[in-house]
């Protein structure tokens, strides 16, 4: 009979405990290498020129892909809840309001930059703000986000006081095919999206189609928000060369608000229709310094109506605050590297500026140029 030397058990659990541990500790150690080794984001947003998020001179938010799909936002307002210091309203389907530090008194937007593929959304006709309803862009077709965090008036001028929201979209040669996504839900909430992707020669292209309906909230106080929005989406990139790149952008989107207050005639229940189009070519061509020369042509039409009858301290109006847009953007940039150290860039760009709006500009319409 052999006998068990006093304590084998117990010599044994610990020694299997102790191999646990060390498992842990060195997958824990792997995770934080890993982290600690890994490529930061490279952002363009603050200085114009292409950097790692940690060399930027900026405080940067990067909202990629993956984080849209987690997030559940149905619009890019709502995604930008997620960014620290940003404050987002209404809860509604009214016309969001979104600022850095302190919410703005206007009804549109103002003082924070938003761009799509360098294109600004800033428009004459909506008070000089951007209307976060005509977004021209669906999430699906968002690579990335970047939010600068603070002032940049000496990059993307002065609309850009207290941030600036660059929209990056995908670039068609990673959305071939055709891809479908529905979602229904309470408050009368349809979204759809159609999107298809291929290839001509040397080039790519994308369409997307896109519906957003909702209810919004009713009988709050007897007000009425129901949204509805229709978008359609192009962009196309051909590879003329080895060294050149043309790229197209069109794009239409149309929203009608249902506001207005039940039984009350100061404020009756209307649609407020709007529509915003656009037209966009770009032209970039890689130098032979590692640098590289582009030229942005934008063309944007902006068009609402809210035409109804008020009646007031018994006096009767028809009012109409809509209006229509025109904006045209040219814009030329050159980056170069004088050194191996050095990197600079510069440019040029101007915009003109046309609005018609009987009730905001006293003589029916007012033209605005700017050269920066």
């Amino acid at each position: 009979m052999s006998r068990r030397p006093p304590g084998g058990s117990g010599l044994c659990l610990r020694v299997a405990a102790g191999l646990a541990v060390w498992g842990f500790a060195g997958g824990a150690a792997a995770v934080e290498e890993e982290l600690f080794f890994s490529t930061l984001p490279v952002v363009a947003t603050v200085s114009r020129l292409p950097q790692p998020l940690s060399e930027a001179p900026g405080a940067v938010t990067v909202i990629d892909r993956e984080l849209i799909r987690a997030s559940g936002a149905r619009s890019v307002a709502d995604l930008l809840r997620l960014v620290p210091g940003f404050q987002v309203a209404p809860t509604t389907t009214d016309f969001p309001r979104v600022t850095y530090h302190g919410l703005s008194d206007d009804d549109f937007s103002t003082r924070v930059q938003v761009l799509v593929d360098g294109r600004s959304l800033y428009s004459p006709l909506f008070q000089g703000g951007v209307n976060w309803n005509l977004m021209p862009v669906a999430l699906e077709d968002i690579e990335r986000i970047e939010v600068l965090r603070g002032t940049n008036s000496a990059a993307f001028g002065s609309n850009a006081f207290l941030g600036v929201v660059n929209i990056i979209t995908l670039d068609p040669s990673q959305a071939k095919g055709a891809t479908f996504s529905a979602s229904h839900g309470n408050q009368g909430v349809r979204d759809a999206t159609v999107r298809f992707g291929g290839s001509a020669g040397p080039g790519n292209f994308r369409l997307t189609l896109q519906q957003r309906d909702d209810e919004g909230i009713t009988n709050r106080n007897d007000w009425i928000d129901n949204f509805r929005s229709r978008l359609v989406d192009f962009r196309g990139v051909l590879n003329v060369s080895e060294r050149d790149e043309l790229q197209v952008a069109a794009g239409h989107v149309g929203s009608a608000l249902e506001n207005g207050r039940i039984g009350k005639p100061c404020d009756p229940l209307r649609d407020f229709e709007q529509t915003s189009t656009y037209l966009q070519a770009g032209w970039r061509r890689a130098l032979s310094d590692n640098g590289e020369l582009s030229v942005r042509y934008a063309h944007t039409e902006d068009w609402a109506s809210d035409r109804h009858a008020e009646t007031c301290s018994g006096f009767l109006l028809n009012v109409d605050y809509g209006g229509r847009a025109v904006r045209d953007d040219l814009e030329i940039q050159h980056t170069l590297a004088p050194s191996r150290d050095t990197r600079l860039v510069w440019g040029a760009a101007s915009r003109f500026d046309s609005v018609h709006g009987p009730i905001w500009f006293y003589g029916n319409h007012t033209n605005l140029h700017s050269l920066i």
